[in-house]
């Protein structure tokens, strides 16, 4: 485990890159992107369609982030 600045250790599955990670956050990408698509052809208003993209956006950015947390720590 990492050892943190103030003294407590972190657990292997709060890491950076845990492997856990792309379980979940692929599927909730899946999900928005399916969400994104529906609201896009049903017509719906700006709001929700904005709000669908930034959660695609979240979990692009969550994915990528963890996924380069993962080969940082392949390397060292």
């Amino acid at each position: 485990m990492l050892e943190r600045s103030h003294g407590r250790t972190v657990p292997a599955w709060a890491r950076p890159g845990a492997r856990w990670g792309p379980f979940v956050y692929g599927p909730l990408l899946r999900i928005s992107v399916g969400l994104l698509v529906l609201r896009i052809t049903d017509g719906a208003g700006a709001a929700s369609i904005v709000w669908s993209s930034l959660q695609v956006l979240l979990w692009v950015v969550l994915l990528a982030g963890n996924l380069a947390a993962r080969r940082g720590n392949q390397e060292t």
